[in-house]
């Protein structure tokens, strides 16, 4: 058997910078185990994408270590995506909503275990305009979210905060009209949000979409239409454990593919990042990444 070697991305700034015991715990794993690794932090300049890509083509790496948040994970992913690893994940976000459709016990002990001993579950990705997301893509409400956020230079830092935010764009948010084609119909409508999904939570821990399934080859669809300004507290709170499920404006919708018209006023947020203005083509790649579980 061929022996393992692991490239390790670390975000340092990821939990507001509260890493390095558990850096050290992971590092005296690794000792312990007699596993070869590098070890590599992100910066500015040094994307985990960036990383990823580079190092996979200059070294012999078995496995890909992550150790950082949503942003972190996703960068990852698209780094390695024409030279595909085994991927494993300490989480070490404020959010870590991505980890939670994949691996929903995601504590430190239950995560190293995993890295080391865990067995290979190939999940799907979405892709929306040539970039992989795990989780998901957000139009509308939390698009503008994300964006307000973006722009005073931090991004969600746990319930919380993402709901501070929430409350002050709720006041003034406007519906738009988005035009979408799947399931061969068009879909015309002003929506409070729509999320295309993979995963099944959001901003910190909302479940916007509960239906969702890692690995069922298919992306689910949450469509808020307009909501009066004094249910939309309810709505949004609602969300927190998937309860809006029960509420009129909430339609839910499974596809492979889904094409986002262009529209200058809709904007949205993939896997946390701010993404722009639509047109947005999206599709699912089935059992496209293999995670240890």
């Amino acid at each position: 058997m061929k022996a393992r070697k692991f490239l390790v991305i670390v975000n340092p700034t990821a939990g507001k910078g509260r890493y390095l015991d558990r850096l050290d715990r992971i590092k005296s794993e690794f000792m312990h185990r007699s596993i070869s690794y590098d070890l590599y932090f992100t910066a500015e300049n040094r994307k985990a994408d960036i990383l990823a890509n580079s190092l996979i083509r200059q070294q012999t790496y078995t496995d890909l270590l992550i150790v950082g948040g949503d942003g972190t994970i996703n960068e990852a992913i698209n780094g390695i995506r024409n030279n595909l690893l085994p991927v494993s994940v300490i989480s070490f976000g404020t959010g870590n909503d991505t980890i939670k459709s994949i691996q929903p016990k995601y504590d430190l002990n239950g995560q190293i275990h995993a890295t080391f001993n865990g067995s290979i579950r190939k999940i799907d990705v979405g892709e929306c305009n040539g970039r992989i997301f795990l989780n998901g893509v957000g139009i509308g409400f939390d698009g503008k979210v994300v964006e307000r956020m973006a722009a005073k230079g931090k991004k969600f830092r746990g319930y919380f905060s993402y709901l501070a935010e929430v409350l002050r764009i709720l006041i003034s948010f406007k519906e738009e009209e988005i035009k979408a084609v799947f399931n061969g119909t068009e879909l015309r409508k002003e929506i409070l949000l729509m999320t295309i999904a993979k995963g099944t939570t959001f901003g910190g821990g909302f479940k916007i979409n509960p239906y969702s399934k890692s690995d069922d080859g298919l992306l689910d669809i949450c469509v808020i239409g307009k909501v009066p300004n004094w249910t939309r507290i309810n709505y949004v709170l609602r969300m927190k454990e998937g309860g809006h499920r029960k509420l009129n404006a909430a339609t839910f919708y499974k596809s492979e593919h889904i094409f986002i018209q262009e529209n200058e006023d809709l904007v949205a947020h993939m896997d946390g990042e701010f993404i722009g203005n639509p047109p947005f083509d999206i599709r699912v790649l089935p059992k496209a990444v293999d995670f240890r579980v």
